[in-house]
């Protein structure tokens, strides 16, 4: 049984010889015109450190751009890291990717020129660019695990695509007093979520199995709120420093992942000072921190009086023996002078 040729990577992604597979996620380096080199001596530990068989860029890997000529230059600083080491790595844009004068789509094609990019436009036929699938191989070639990447878009203010909404939602949906963080983020379009789940059919039809997955984008779910109030029963680790930062409109997206059964991660940037994971209704939630010192970090206020400790990435070891379940840490860095 094999998976439509939709679905191949261009750089196969296979597990080693004992049957296992790490991902390292990398977020929110907000890599900017000035080229702090702490972000990309960070890189480099944590690559060293963790030895990843396939990167994930988490989104806001890129900001300030306001040229094309820019954004190759500062998108070549983060990826050679990777490229030099001959390991795939893909990515997914957050909100801050977003430039006037460099659109996701021509930036995607940029990201599709490096020969381990295995990032994919996904179909024009639906909102947002990056939506695609990724089938992680076992040493037969057979597809024993998955990876999604979703666009979850910028703000209400900055749409990335056009809406039908048919009412302002300054005025009408973001009200005084919010429903969620009081944030003005957009969200996953149900074209996505169709998307997501008559391709998840396709490919248990293909392989006359579900295939277990992760799912990865930028801007965090409603519901990565419930195990915040259920610490305990959901296993909650890591970190809490702020509020969870969703749409103020619930997109459904959880509640499809729930149905179909076949995606047993969510995972995310944004957040740059949340680090937590736990496990709401079978399916682990969780943020990957903040990669990039570019980017802020814990507040003046932190107790440990230490703003750089949160600087880090996320690791998923996935292993062939039991893929429906995964494990994954945090990976902090050390040097930041």
């Amino acid at each position: 049984m094999a998976l439509p040729d939709a679905f191949a990577s261009k750089v196969p992604l296979r597990m080693d010889e004992s049957g296992r597979f790490r991902i390292l996620m990398l977020s929110d380096m907000h890599y900017a015109p000035d080229r702090d080199a702490r972000t990309l001596r960070l890189i480099e530990e944590l690559l060293d450190e963790t030895k990843p068989q396939f990167v994930m860029l988490g989104g806001d890997n890129t900001t300030g751009k306001s040229t094309m000529e820019e954004f190759e230059l500062l998108l070549n600083d983060i990826a050679s890291p990777i490229e030099k080491r001959g390991l795939p790595w893909a990515h997914v844009f957050g909100n801050h990717d977003i430039s006037p004068d460099v659109s996701k789509p021509a930036q995607m094609r940029v990201y599709e020129r490096y020969p381990h990019c295995v990032s994919k436009a996904g179909p024009k036929d639906i909102p947002g660019t990056g939506n695609y699938f990724l089938p992680i191989l076992d040493a037969g070639g057979q597809p024993v695990f998955g990876l999604w990447a979703l666009d979850s878009h910028q703000d209400f203010e900055t749409p990335s695509e056009k809406r039908e909404l048919g009412f302002e939602p300054y005025w009408e949906l973001l009200l005084p007093k919010r429903l969620h963080a009081g944030s003005d983020w957009e969200f996953i379009r149900f074209e996505q979520i169709m998307w997501y789940w008559n391709s998840s059919v396709e490919i248990e039809q293909s392989l006359g199995r579900k295939l277990p997955s992760i799912m990865f984008f930028h801007i965090p779910l409603y519901e990565f709120n419930a195990p915040l109030m259920n610490a305990e029963r959901c296993g909650l680790n890591g970190e809490y420093n702020e509020a969870v930062s969703c749409s103020e409109l619930n997109s459904g997206m959880f509640a499809a992942a729930l149905q179909r059964g076949d995606v047993k991660g969510i995972f995310c940037g944004h957040d740059h000072i949340n680090t937590f994971d736990a496990t709401y209704c079978g399916i682990r939630l969780g943020y990957d921190g903040s990669a990039g010192c570019h980017a802020y970090g814990v507040r003046a206020f932190d107790p440990k009086g230490d703003r750089e400790r949160l600087r880090g990435g996320r690791v998923f070891d996935i292993d062939a023996s039991h893929p429906w379940q995964f494990d994954t840490h945090m990976v902090f860095g050390r040097n930041f002078t």
